[in-house]
């Protein structure tokens, strides 16, 4: 149980590096429409919330699950989601913002992991969130982690694609028409 506690503490901290050393993030809430705003602050919160419940419960609902494969799974999903969010934020450049806003000069990102899914630094935090309970086995996480935080980055795509295709006009139009939203050729 211990090693299941220090591979999730590891993912952590590399998941804090990222999000605010290597790259650090510019906050454009203020600026963002009221809705946007609520979600990209219940985006910040939330999470980790889910995540400290999940880690505080780990000897009632946490273990080595099928073998330690639901765990290596969970690992895999978090360094995936860190690598992704990582390549995403670099490609977007100064681009990368915290809040929904046109910046001056904005184009369409459209290489890196943007040739095939408009959104992927989203997705790579539903990934780091799916996996982060995996890592310790803990079904309890699923629900009060990985449930919210999926259902709080679909509806910010839902709103960032509509603010975008408005602020951006026919480039982001033409965008949208050849790619996808999260997963390729599916959503």
């Amino acid at each position: 149980m211990h090693i299941l506690l220090i591979l999730c503490l590891v993912t952590w901290v590399a998941f804090f590096l990222e999000e605010f050393v290597l790259i650090r993030p510019v906050s454009t809430i203020a600026q963002s429409a009221p809705l946007s705003q609520r979600l990209e602050k219940t985006a910040f919160w939330l999470p980790p919330i889910g995540m400290g419940i999940t880690v505080l419960t780990i000897n009632i609902f946490g273990g080595v699950r099928l073998a330690g494969i639901i765990n290596g799974l969970g690992l895999l999903l978090c360094l995936l989601g860190l690598g992704l969010r990582y390549w995403s934020r670099r490609i977007l450049g100064r681009f990368f913002t915290i809040g929904v806003v046109k910046q001056e000069d904005h184009q369409v990102i459209q290489n890196g992991p943007y040739r095939l899914v408009r959104h992927p630094a989203y997705l790579a935090f539903m990934l780091y969130y799916l996996g982060f309970p995996l890592i310790i086995g803990n079904w309890l996480g699923l629900l009060i982690l990985s449930l919210p935080a999926w259902v709080i980055f679909l509806w910010l795509i839902i709103v960032e694609d509509k603010h975008l295709a408005k602020a951006l006009g026919k480039e982001y139009q033409e965008y949208q028409k050849h790619s996808a939203k999260l997963i390729p050729r599916i959503w």
